[in-house]
């Protein structure tokens, strides 16, 4: 059995470009922090505290001369207006794939269309997404849940082995 090298291995696009983003305002000098840990990299995180960043997860823990950076799973459009309110200078740092989803919810939803989204609903970047609809949107984890939603608010039915239909929830 041998072992295959990959020809390239590392960080997906939009996480490359946020760790780059900060340690391009690293090299600006003066204070640095980051909303939420900038990637899911306990390793790189260190090694931008080690360099000064600071992490911060609410916007009242930010110091009036900190740039704050916007992780790369996004933000709830919330912590804009926050921030613009504040005046701190911030870099937006979310993934360009992820930053178009927010604006795909956010016209859909502003259609009055009901999202749904698969995934975490603790991860922040669906916490992201969900704080840029602006009509219902539900998140669920597993087909079970995709279920209970359809149940409680849609009514969801399956054919089942026989020419009868029947509540499969």
């Amino acid at each position: 059995m041998g072992i295959e090298v990959a020809k390239s291995a590392g960080f997906c696009f939009g996480v490359d470009r946020a760790v780059k983003m900060v340690y391009a305002e690293i090299e600006k000098g003066g204070k640095v922090a980051t909303f939420g840990p900038i990637i899911h990299n306990k390793d790189v995180v260190a090694e931008l505290e080690s360099k000064g960043v600071r992490i911060v997860n609410e916007l009242s823990e930010l110091q009036s001369d900190e740039r704050l950076i916007l992780r790369s799973h996004g933000v709830g459009r919330c912590i804009y207006d926050q921030l613009n309110e504040m005046g701190n200078e911030y870099i937006d740092a979310t993934c360009p794939f992820v930053a178009r989803i927010h604006k795909i919810v956010k016209e859909q939803s502003e259609q009055g269309k009901i999202i749904l989204i698969a995934g975490d609903a603790n991860h922040p970047e669906v916490d992201a997404i969900v704080k840029h609809c602006v009509g219902e949107c539900y998140v669920f984890a597993n087909e079970e849940e995709l279920k209970e939603i359809f149940q409680k608010k849609i009514g969801f039915f399956e054919k089942k082995g026989c020419n009868c239909l029947a509540n499969h929830v």
